[in-house]
């Protein structure tokens, strides 16, 4: 019976081909969409899954609000792990990791700069799953002196990653270490990123107090106990606070604080730490996104399965006598349906083959696009199982309606003639493609706000100019002992225009943090905690800063360096005071007037609202140069800038960088993301389009006569395009009006996530719809030219 059934739909597959070609191209086109949104969902959703103890590992999340502050980080004290360990029986293991980012590391005469490490407790190995080349997480504990390297870092020092155990790497120049083991290279999908591993313990190079509750920087992770609840332990918090925290940061009493700690399960790093400073926060993903793309798979495979319906019911006309006939010679409904659940499930198996060759093909770009590493191993069984269940799936769905349409029809009105389709599946057909188009247009007003908003992020004025600024790294204490001398040297460079030194990261990651406390003219005290600078007399010439009131600092007052700050125009707002004169500062132990208000100025992208700053200046304390060089002497100036620091620094590694290409790295991943956006909007217009096609060329099928009688009775071309098309546009418009509404909502929720944004203006979705319709009438319009163009004697030979 099956293999009947199969057969005899191959036969009407392959009889209808246009109709075949349509709805297998939607089908494969739809399901290639989903299978790679699914792909990159799955990967986004599974981040760090494959570690053995994963579901129980907890990273401690600490809040803290004081006056107006408001800080969530991801990061603690080094105290606090032990403590927690020590004090609460269903805490398995601790973990600390501190960040680095640009450590110099050097073998003999070859030295680079490591851009991601990381110090760890030994328990690290106990916590998370590594792949060992050599060594072995058991014995490989993380003595003081010691150094775990990834692949990558071993081949760049060694050119190998065996032999290694015990050979010597020199770090900052300041110590030796001894390589304890060599492991794979991290997992994409491990929310750590490093290129090496430096024991926690080994504070000369980390600078952690070990001691210090009040001296946040590290992140604790906890392991616990498989049957420990992690809510529970959250209650005992507040306990642990006031026991071990409070007097430390100040809080004598308990109550001037407020200090909520918190466990975030490893599952839900990934996708849930946009929030947060510290580690993880800032090399993470964004369940907005899951979300979206998910949506999208959806609506993509939705609009395909759309199109089946609608062209299946369409020809339902069309195939009613060879039901009628069956009918008469005995078929049971039942066995008319299965035929037809036999037919879609026949096509979409086939559709599933294309898309599987066409996910091959497109994967490595899709890659490229996504900044991901996605594969599909087809010779899985369990995968493979899962994909014919797919394709069953979609294939049962998209039938199921047809099949009970046509196995109904009445066979006695079919033989006689008088059979009609009637309204109701008219109406479907309708419904369906206001929906298609709905979701076409909501993707093309979607695709139109991310893109406004990309380039809103990448031309606003940063509030200092960012064009023709190298920003020089000074990762080792050699480079920053040296840099006067090389400050000078730059300096006398005609192709270059100024230079500065800083401790501030403009365009990077979090700066340091420390608490001001500022007095009001009657002498209340407001503490803000704040983002701060170490700059010297040269910082806001080379970064073009303008000042809004007061003064630079000045070379000719060396008191400036204990005696003024300066602040920008958010710590005014912040304060709320109208200008710097409103109180004071406490600076050095002593309270001093604002020396100068700066313009406000981006630190970091248009995400991030401007947040409060405060300027000191130190001449010789920095770890970065910036320099501001002539644009017409970029050339020049590079190779004068790379002989110089060679020269002062010969056995230092030479990296830089350009300011903007700093600030566009940070949209990168919004970029690709917009990039992703359209070309799954493309698609699902391609989609819609095919079944719109598709119902169009049934249409004019149908009144193909009728065509031919208005053209004897004098119509002209135009006036039949319009006939045949004026119906589906009238649906379109349908679903402008529908879908305006929706995104709207949606992409207002979407902007949400920017501090400084675009506005959603009327005209973009006049756009879109003017978009849509024109799509809709290409569409039409190729086919109703050509059903007016038939000759008409030929339209009307048979009657």
């Amino acid at each position: 019976m099956i293999s009947n059934y199969i057969k005899i739909a191959w036969r009407n597959l392959i009889r209808q081909k246009t109709y075949s070609l349509l709805t297998l191209l939607g089908l494969a086109s739809g399901m290639t969409c989903s299978l790679l949104l699914g792909l990159y969902v799955y990967d986004e959703l599974t981040f760090d899954q494959y570690h053995t103890n994963a579901a129980n590992i907890y990273r401690l999340n600490v809040q803290v609000k004081w006056d107006d502050n408001d800080m969530n980080m991801a990061i603690g004290s080094a105290p606090m792990g032990p403590a927690l360990r020590q004090e609460y029986p269903e805490i398995r293991n601790v973990l600390r990791i501190k960040t680095d980012n640009g450590l110099l590391v050097r073998v003999g005469t070859k030295a680079l700069y490591a851009n991601n490490v990381i110090y760890a407790d030994s328990s690290l190995f106990s916590f998370f799953d590594y792949a060992f080349i050599e060594g072995n997480p058991r014995t490989s504990t993380l003595t003081p002196n010691s150094i775990v390297l990834t692949r990558k870092l071993a081949m760049a020092l060694f050119g190998r990653t065996t032999e290694l155990l015990g050979k010597p790497v020199r770090v900052k120049d300041e110590q030796v270490l001894t390589v304890a083991g060599v492991i794979g290279d991290v997992p994409a999908n491990h929310h750590l990123n490093f290129e090496a591993i430096i024991p926690y313990s080994n504070t000369q190079l980390n600078a952690i107090k070990l001691d210090k509750w009040d001296n946040f920087g590290s992140a604790t992770y906890v392991l616990l106990h498989p049957n420990s609840d992690a809510r529970q332990l959250e209650s005992k918090m507040p306990a642990f606070y006031r026991k071990y925290i409070a007097r430390a940061i100040g809080d004598d009493t308990g109550k001037g604080v407020t200090f909520l700690m918190s466990f975030q399960p490893l599952a839900s790093m990934h996708l849930h730490s946009s929030h947060l400073l510290g580690v993880g926060a800032g090399n993470g993903g964004n369940i907005a996104y899951v979300y979206t793309f998910s949506i999208i798979g959806l609506f993509i495979l939705l609009i395909a399965i759309v199109n089946y319906v609608n062209l299946a019911t369409a020809r339902s006309a069309g195939r009613a006598r060879e039901i009628g006939v069956r009918k008469a010679v005995g078929s049971l409904r039942r066995q008319l349906v299965g035929q037809f659940l036999a037919e879609s499930t026949l096509l979409t198996m086939l559709a599933l083959l294309l898309s599987l060759l066409l996910l091959q093909l497109i994967l490595p770009f899709f890659n490229a696009a996504a900044a991901k590493s996605l594969s599909l191993n087809l010779w899985n069984p369990q995968l493979s199982g899962l994909l014919a269940g797919f394709g069953l799936l979609i294939g049962l769905v998209s039938g199921l309606y047809p099949a009970f349409v046509l196995a109904r029809f009445n066979p006695v009105l079919v033989l006689k003639g008088t059979f009609s389709t009637g309204s109701s599946g008219l109406f479907l057909r309708k419904s369906l493609v206001v929906l298609q188009f709905t979701v076409s247009i909501i993707m093309i007003v979607g695709t139109l706000v991310v893109y406004r908003q990309l380039q809103y992020m990448q031309h606003t004025q940063l509030g200092f100019n960012q064009e023709q600024v190298i920003a020089l790294p000074l990762k080792s204490p050699a480079v920053q002992r040296s840099v006067g001398v090389l400050k000078a040297t730059l300096s006398q460079n005609s192709a270059i225009e100024r230079v500065s030194l800083t401790s501030g990261s403009v365009g990077g990651d979090m700066n340091n943090k420390t608490t001001f406390s500022f007095y009001s003219a009657r002498g209340k005290e407001q503490p803000i905690n704040t983002e701060y600078f170490s700059v010297d007399h040269s910082f806001l010439d080379v970064l073009q800063i303008g000042l809004r009131e007061g003064r630079n600092f000045s070379p000719k007052l060396g008191s400036d360096s204990t005696g003024a700050v300066l602040v920008n125009e958010a710590m005014l707002k912040r304060l709320g005071w109208k200008d710097r004169t409103a109180g004071l500062v406490e600076f050095n132990d002593k309270r001093i007037p604002v020396a100068g208000v700066i313009r406000d100025f981006h630190l970091r992208s248009l995400r991030s609202q401007i947040e409060p700053l405060v300027l000191v200046l130190h001449e010789d304390q920095g770890d970065k140069l910036l320099i501001r060089i002539k644009p017409q002497n970029v050339a020049t100036a590079l190779a004068y800038i790379e002989k110089t620091y060679k020269t002062i620094n010969p056995d230092q590694p030479f990296e830089y960088t350009f300011l903007d290409q700093t600030f566009a790295d940070q949209y990168r991943a919004d970029e690709r993301k917009g990039n992703l956006f359209l070309a799954f909007s493309g698609m699902a217009i391609f989609i819609a389009c095919l079944g719109l096609f598709g119902l169009v060329t049934f249409t004019a099928e149908q009144r193909t006569k009728e065509i031919g009688v208005r053209k004897v009775l004098g119509a002209s071309v135009p006036s039949i395009v319009a006939l045949l098309a004026q119906d589906f546009l009238k649906l379109v418009v349908v679903a402008i009006l529908i879908a305006s509404p929706i995104a709207w909502w949606a992409m207002s929720r979407w902007l949400q996530d920017f501090a400084y944004r675009v506005t959603l203006s009327w005209w973009l979705f006049g756009l879109a719809g003017l978009l849509a319709v024109g799509i809709a009438l290409l569409t039409v319009s190729f086919q109703s030219i050509r059903a007016a163009l038939v000759n008409p004697v030929k339209s009307l030979r048979s009657e």
